[in-house]
């Protein structure tokens, strides 16, 4: 099935969801976020992972970072402080998404993190707890259960 990319910020590559904007991406109460890969030769080239979480879909697509990093208006750090006393190594792991206190050329995708989790948590389902839709952990690849008629979990 071919579908026409034009005015498309993402589709789902399972279920064909469209997302006309990243704000409408950022604002659909059924993505949670689970991380952040960084890409260490080019800073501004890593990917920002989400889970399409719906009864019928369930896929986790891995998005540019490009696509995002203009959330961020703040200060951006030169050097690389990777291994350093005040590095915690939080770019290493890609579920890691708190902020990093080095100042770090990497340090600003932490900030973009930080915004993509609070405009998730903002938007989260009544009755949900924000971090079902930003903790990885607590993503352990089930879905929302949208039918009225199956038992709650």
């Amino acid at each position: 099935m071919y579908t026409e990319q034009k005015d498309i910020f993402k589709a789902c590559p399972m279920c064909d969801k469209h997302w006309r904007s990243r704000e409408a991406f950022l604002d659909d109460p059924d993505l949670v976020f689970n991380g952040y890969q960084a890409n260490f030769r080019k800073i501004d080239e890593g990917l920002f992972y989400f889970t399409h979480a719906t009864v019928q879909c369930g896929s986790t697509m891995a998005l540019d970072s490009r696509l995002f990093l203009s959330l961020y208006s703040g200060d951006r750090y030169s050097g690389i402080r990777m291994y350093s006393k005040e590095c915690r190594g939080y770019c290493l792991n890609r579920h890691e998404l708190r902020r990093c206190e080095a100042h770090c050329a990497y340090a600003y995708v932490r900030e973009v993190s930080q915004i993509i989790l609070d405009r998730l948590q903002r938007n989260a389902q009544p009755g949900e707890k924000p971090s079902e839709r930003t903790d990885p952990a607590a993503f352990d690849g089930a879905v929302r259960n949208e039918d009225p008629h199956s038992p709650a979990d």
